[in-house]
């Protein structure tokens, strides 16, 4: 299971329905959210507690640093001052994992005693100017991650989008938006579960209302909806 699976599963673990239909609420962590920047400055490195949980449990399960930083990546590339971040949400992850995260070799300290991501594989053998906060200790697939799980971009408008056709379209299928713990455990669950946002969000771009009700349709002759 990769890092992106992880990610998901930890999701799966916060993101869930309320018999009321309501969605259960996530806390942010991994920061004060005022001063988390190395030596207590400004910066806010606060996130989603899916995000912690993810890292602490593959931190918990021993597997290698490379990886687990790779993974604490997704919500952060460490770049262009953003370390911190990265390193906030490891040191959190260990809390919760109960290890040590410097003896695991998940993080390092510099000269002034910041927490650092630490030189793996070949990267010492670079002396890095300073060991400053202006330079990190970056593998490829850090950045790499972080841009796997950029999609947020398209899939959380795609959402709010694809909601507003389903609320026009759900009383066609004897749904009342209102009614929101019905509506969304018999109705828009099931369809984002089967037929998923950003696939109807093409469909309503290209078909129209009209494109995405055929796709209901085919739910409700199926006994889904």
């Amino acid at each position: 299971m990769g890092a992106p699976l992880w990610h998901d599963w930890a999701k799966s673990m916060v993101f869930q329905w309320n018999a009321d239909g309501s969605e259960f609420l996530e806390l942010n962590f991994g920061g004060s959210g005022a001063a988390d920047n190395f030596g207590g400055t400004a910066g806010d490195s606060r996130t989603g507690g899916h995000h912690i949980m993810s890292i602490a449990e593959t931190m918990k399960r021993g597997f290698p640093p490379a990886f687990v930083i790779a993974q604490a990546c997704a919500h952060s590339a460490p770049t262009s001052g953003n370390e911190y971040k990265v390193v906030n949400w490891l040191r959190a992850a260990a809390i919760l994992a109960q290890i040590d995260p410097l003896q695991a070799g998940y993080l390092t300290t510099d000269n002034k005693g910041n927490f650092r991501l630490p030189a793996l594989r070949k990267l010492g053998d670079v002396d890095l100017p300073g060991n400053t906060p202006t330079q990190v200790n970056l593998l490829t697939e850090y950045t790499l991650h972080n841009l796997s799980d950029a999609d947020f971009t398209y899939s959380g408008p795609a959402v709010a989008e694809v909601e507003i056709a389903l609320r026009q379209l759900a009383p066609q299928f004897g749904y009342d938006p209102t009614d929101v713990s019905r509506y969304n455990n018999s109705f828009r669950n099931p369809v984002f579960t089967f037929l998923t946002a950003k696939r109807l969000q093409i469909i309503l771009g290209n078909a129209g209302l009209k494109g995405v009700k055929a796709q209901l349709d085919k739910l409700r002759s199926l006994g889904v909806i």
